[in-house]
C-alpha cells in the first residue's frame, strides 16, 4: 500500500453566486442550497478518509467558511482571482507549511467517496508526480493530485484536462489517468442534475434535489422550447 497521505484542498465558490449555468432550471435559493448540500457531501467524505493529512477550504463565503471551521477544517481566503489562482493559492500556502501532496477535490462532486479517495492515494506516485480524474463529459478536470504542490501550473476551465496532462508532460511527468464515475459526475447542467438522480444515494444531495421536487420537474422542463442556453442540455434528458 502507498503510505502517502496527502492534503485534500476544496475550492468553493460564494454559494449565493454558485451553478449559474442551472438558471434556467432552479432558482437562485435552491441553486445556493444545492451548492450547500454537494459541500457538504464532499466535506463529509474527504473528513471520513484516513487516507488524508488534512484538509483545506479555499472561499470567501461565510457559510462555507464557518461550515469548514466546525469541522475542524483548515480555512484559507479566497483571492477572488478565479479558480485556477485559487488554487495556485493553496498550493503555495501547503508548500510554505511543508507539505508535499496535494488533492484538489471541487465541490460539486457529491458521489464522492472515501474509497474513492483511497483509489487515488494508493495510485498516486510519489512526486514529482501527477494524478488526473476526467470530468465524465465536458474535458474538465475533477480530481488532481500534485507532489509536490507546485508541481504543475494549474489551469481549471474548459478543457483542463488535456491542460493539465500536456503541462505535467512538459514537466518531464508522466501523469496516472483513472477512471472513477462517481468523481466523474460534477453538476453544472439540468442533464447532470438526471445523471445524479439515476444513481442510488443518501447524500444531502439528493435529499435536496428531492425536497425541491426536482424528479418531477425535470421531465417537464425537458419539453420546454429550447433556447439557446439550454439547448446543450435538452438532448441528454429524459422525456416525460
Amino acid at each position: 500500500m502507498n503510505p502517502l497521505r496527502p492534503w485534500a484542498v476544496v475550492p468553493v465558490k460564494p454559494f449565493e453566486h454558485a451553478k449559474q449555468r442551472l438558471a434556467s432550471f432552479l432558482s437562485a435559493p435552491e441553486r445556493a442550497a444545492l451548492a450547500r448540500a454537494m459541500f457538504t457531501d464532499v466535506l463529509d467524505a474527504l473528513a471520513a478518509s484516513p487516507w488524508l493529512a488534512g484538509i483545506l477550504v479555499v472561499t470567501n463565503d461565510s457559510i462555507a467558511g464557518a461550515q469548514a471551521s466546525r469541522a475542524g477544517v483548515t480555512v484559507l481566503p479566497d483571492s477572488d482571482g478565479g479558480l485556477s489562482a485559487a488554487l495556485e493559492r493553496a498550493a503555495c500556502y501547503l508548500t510554505a507549511n511543508g507539505v508535499h501532496d496535494m488533492l484538489i477535490v471541487p465541490a460539486d462532486v457529491p458521489l464522492i467517496t472515501p474509497a474513492d479517495i483511497e483509489t487515488i492515494v494508493c495510485a498516486h506516485r510519489r512526486g514529482p508526480s501527477v494524478t488526473l480524474v476526467a470530468a465524465s463529459d465536458d474535458g474538465g478536470t475533477n480530481t488532481l493530485v500534485c507532489s509536490p504542490p507546485t508541481v504543475i501550473p494549474l489551469s481549471f476551465g474548459t478543457d483542463s484536462f488535456r491542460r493539465h496532462r500536456q503541462a505535467a508532460w512538459s514537466a518531464g511527468v508522466e501523469p496516472k489517468v483513472l477512471t472513477l464515475p462517481r468523481i466523474g459526475l460534477d453538476i453544472d447542467r439540468p442533464a447532470d442534475l438526471c445523471a445524479l438522480l439515476a444513481q442510488p444515494g443518501l447524500t444531502f444531495t439528493h435529499a435536496c434535489l428531492h425536497a425541491f421536487g426536482v424528479p418531477e420537474r425535470l421531465p417537464q422542463w425537458a419539453e420546454r422550447p429550447p433556447t439557446a442556453d439550454i439547448a446543450d442540455s435538452l438532448t441528454t434528458l429524459p422525456r416525460g
